[in-house]
Order: structure tokens, then C-alpha cells, then sequence
């Protein structure tokens, strides 16, 4: 006889299959890594060029910093520099690099103060992709013909 089939069933069902509601910022890197081929690296104090966008800063000769968000070599100032911080930005940028199977380098002493809003990123990224699989996952359960669903 079939189960009616509830959210708790649904969540339990993609726990098994590895999938938590709130993971961590590494286990989020790890899926995308596995899934879409990205790789962030954020303890090298070098860039080489295997990275596709690079986030890092430069003093000036007046002794400003300017930072940069590229995926050039030899950045332009209007397109790619920022006089102030914008972790958000560079954030969601470095995601969208990251789920198009880009390698995205992060200066170690920008990403200690950019981490949160990353992983802040990150965690909205996986509500949708979470909704996603939870979907897929229902459907599937439904097909069994294990389960029914409350008709409203």
C-alpha cells in the first residue's frame, strides 16, 4: 500500500543520496568541483595561468590599493579595477566562474575578509539548487508508486 508522501520523506531520501538542506562552504566547493569541473583557490600567494578570473590588489605608486576582478592578463582600470571592496560582487562573479567550470584565484589576504560574503553567495546558490533536486527527488518518489500525494 502506498505512503502519502511528505517533505520529511522527500528531505530523508536526498540525505541518503548525500544532499543536506544547509551544508558548509567546503562541502559546497566540493559538489561544485564534482559537479561542474570549477576549483577556487584562496592560500596561493601567487596567480598562474590556469586560473580563468583573478581577484587581488596592487598598490599604486601614490600608495592606494586598487583591486581587481579579471579575467585578463593585463586588466583595464575602468573594467576590471574597484577603488573600494566589493565582496559581493566579486563574490557572485567567482560563483557564476566557479558553476561554468572555471578556476577562480582569490588573494588570501582579500578572501579573509571576503569569506563571508562568499559563502553568503553560496548558500543562496544552493536554495535554489537544493529546490532542484528536491523536486527531482519527489518526482521520482511519486513514479515509485510507493508514495502518493495529498491531493488539496
Amino acid at each position: 500500500m502506498a505512503e502519502l508522501l511528505t517533505d520529511e520523506i522527500v528531505e530523508e531520501h536526498l540525505k541518503k543520496d548525500g544532499y543536506m538542506m544547509e551544508p558548509d562552504g567546503p562541502w559546497l566547493l566540493e559538489y561544485i568541483a564534482e559537479q561542474y569541473g570549477g576549483k577556487l583557490d584562496h592560500t596561493s600567494d601567487w596567480v598562474d595561468n590556469r586560473h580563468s578570473l583573478k581577484i587581488y590588489s596592487e598598490a599604486t605608486y601614490d600608495c592606494y590599493d586598487i583591486y581587481w576582478c579579471t579575467h585578463d592578463e593585463r586588466p583595464y582600470v575602468s573594467q576590471d579595477g574597484y577603488y573600494y571592496e566589493d565582496y559581493g560582487n566579486w563574490s557572485s562573479r567567482a560563483l557564476d566562474e566557479l558553476t561554468s567550470g572555471g578556476e577562480v584565484w582569490i588573494e588570501p589576504n582579500i578572501w579573509s575578509d571576503m569569506e563571508y560574503d562568499f559563502n553568503h553567495e553560496l548558500e543562496h546558490w544552493w536554495e535554489d539548487i537544493y529546490m532542484e533536486l528536491f523536486q527531482e527527488k519527489k518526482d521520482e518518489l511519486l513514479d515509485s508508486e510507493n508514495y502518493y500525494e495529498e491531493k488539496e
